[in-house]
């Protein structure tokens, strides 16, 4: 029987703690506790109120009879940096010093800020060299030193630290199948993209967006009438208030009359549940990119599926939009294979505890620098005694050999000199480096500064003009960085104004379409020569030229092409046009 421990994960409203056998491949679960998050005392990782967190861990933990005293924590936290390298094939207990001399090259920090670790991911043995294939990962010192002073206040000896990327590759490493597969964890505030191919972490991406971006959505919007984030999660979890795509294009409201019973509170609740599946688009965007980052580097292997989990996995309706968005089969996962529980423990999800489990099998082992001295001086004075008695014995014998050691360490260091006089290239080639990515990075920040969605106002007019009935005429346009408005002259008829709405939401570059100072007037000619004049007013997407930098260049460079005549052409700049006379022919 293995060492029994604890392994705990601490979220931002719940806790969960796994008490099994360590060390092992295939986990044996022996007890398992979901308990919630006292309000308001962990955020970003931290425990921000460790004694209240340690009595409630402690009656929990009385409460379900576990008496191990060794425990390893998991940690999700948007303050974590992690990185793939590939360092040259060395003995383990040189990796950690060569992390630490390259340090500022792997991470653009201060790196005496954080506590940087490891975990090996992959040796690469060739016939030329061999090689380490390392995942480091970067955490705040004060974030290390706050689990580890909560540990020492709730009575329990830290044996690792683990980030809950690695703890849930580690799970699921061997158990997803063959070939390329993905898992994408939603927790609390951050999102981790985990590319695993064969079984190897190929990719490993976090989003600093998570599941309570999501809540937050639905208690912000009242058309849901939720207090607590208890409630709204509950709501996410058993209505489908998500929808099936980002963009649904009005099909929830389509063959539905304005005048109907109820018209309002359906189109209130159509747009509520667009607001809260918008949320979600920053995180589809970002697995996009971690994606076809992905393929475009191996354009010859292809992706199997997605694996789901987390807590946003539970919201009903987000792996039919991951699916839609991503053009990938999306799978949840419910129990895990490999790992044995105790008979008599009945969860509803074994995945709940997917972190917790698979921190115990190969963590990575976050240890304060203060604490890692600590650890070694007894070792390090053991092998200096050790070092003195041998040195007296062989005393005499290095004695006599002492010149001709002397002789040979000269020539070696006049040989070590030529090679560093020889390799002095390097320090310019260096500073090169830094000057031009500085220059790189500051262009990227100017163009940021002078970018915005006018940009975009060309293929705006071009896309509206072919979506404006042909009983419509524009009467003027305005434009700045934030709208559009148009002024325009219609037939009175209230469907194609609804119609309109409709096509322009679906312009790339559009938040919103609205109609504002509806005005109906009646010509001499009678009843049915009345016409409506309103005013549209269309609310850019927020522009960041990181983002959308593709499409801001695509603006750009594309050249004017020559204006014909149509009967739904709009003609205009960036700020008031004249009314064209062919727009709203009859």
């Amino acid at each position: 029987m293995g060492k029994k421990v604890l392994s705990i994960e601490i979220g931002l409203h719940s806790v969960k703690v796994c008490e099994l056998e360590a060390g092992k491949k295939n986990p044996h679960v022996l007890n398992c506790i979901t308990f919630d998050t006292p309000e308001n005392i962990v955020e970003d990782g931290f425990i921000l109120d460790k004694d209240l967190m340690a009595q409630t861990l402690k009656s929990q933990l009385e409460n379900a009879k576990m008496n191990t005293k060794e425990v390893i924590f998991t940690i999700a936290s948007t303050k974590l940096a992690n990185r793939e390298v590939v360092i040259p094939g060395v003995p383990d207990s040189k990796i950690q010093s060569i992390i630490d001399a390259s340090a500022t090259e792997y991470f653009p920090l201060d790196v005496s800020e954080y506590t940087i670790s490891y975990t090996i991911l992959e040796k690469i043995n060739t016939k030329e060299e061999k090689k380490l294939k390392l995942l480091l990962l970067a955490a705040p010192n004060n974030l290390i030193k706050n689990i580890y002073s909560f540990a020492e206040i709730a009575g329990l000896h830290v044996n690792a630290i683990d980030y809950i990327g690695n703890s849930t590759y580690r799970i699921l490493k061997g158990k997803i199948g063959t070939g390329v597969n993905v898992s994408v964890q939603i927790n609390d505030q951050t999102t981790v993209v985990n590319v695993i191919e064969n079984d190897k972490l190929a990719l490993q991406r976090t989003i600093s967006y998570g599941a309570m971006n999501i809540v937050s959505a639905v208690l912000d919007n009242t058309v849901f009438e939720k207090n607590s984030t208890k409630e709204a999660m509950q709501l996410l979890m058993q209505e489908g208030i998500i929808n099936a795509h980002l963009d649904m294009g009005g099909e929830s409201s389509r063959g539905m009359s304005m005048a109907s019973d109820g018209y309002d509170k359906v189109m209130r609740e159509i747009r509520g549940r667009e607001e809260v599946t918008n949320t979600i688009q920053y995180i589809m965007n970002n697995i996009n990119r971690v994606l076809d980052y992905y393929m475009s580097r191996n354009s010859d292997k292809r992706i199997n599926a997605i694996y789901l989990i987390g807590v946003g996995a539970k919201f009903k309706g987000i792996e039919v939009l991951m699916a839609n968005e991503t053009g990938f089969d999306v799978k949840k996962i419910d129990s895990l294979f490999g790992v044995t529980f105790n008979k008599g423990l009945n969860l509803a999800s074994q995945a709940e505890y997917l972190s917790a489990i698979g921190a115990t099998i190969a963590p990575v082992g976050f240890v304060p620098e203060e604490a890692r001295t600590s650890n070694n001086s007894g070792g390090e004075a053991k092998a200096f005694m050790a070092l003195f008695g041998g040195a007296c014995i062989i005393g005499a014998a290095l004695i006599i050999g002492s010149f001709v050691n002397l002789q040979m360490a000269r020539m070696k260091g006049d040989s070590l000199q030529k090679e560093i006089d020889n390799k002095k290239y390097i320090e310019d080639v260096y500073a090169s480096h830094q000057a031009a990515k500085e220059s790189y990075e500051y262009t990227r920040y100017m163009y940021n500064q002078t970018s915005n969605r006018n940009f975009q106002l060309n293929e705006f007019l071009e896309m509206a003009a072919k979506v404006l009935p042909s009983n419509m005429k524009v009467l003027s346009i305005t434009s700045d960085t934030d709208h559009i408005s148009i002024d325009i002259e219609a037939k009175s008829n209230k469907y194609s104004i609804t119609e309109l709405l409709l096509q322009l939401k679906k312009i790339p570059s559009v938040a919103n379409a609205t109609v504002a100072d509806i005005t109906e007037t009646e010509d001499e000619g009678g009843k049915n020569d009345r016409k409506e004049t309103f005013t549209v007013v269309c609310v850019y997407n927020p522009y960041n030229a990181f983002t959308d930098e593709n499409t801001a260049l695509k603006d750009e460079v594309v050249e004017e092409e020559p204006v014909q005549e149509d009967d739904t052409a709009i003609q205009g700049t960036d700020n008031t046009t004249a009314p064209t006379d062919n727009q709203g022919a009859e």
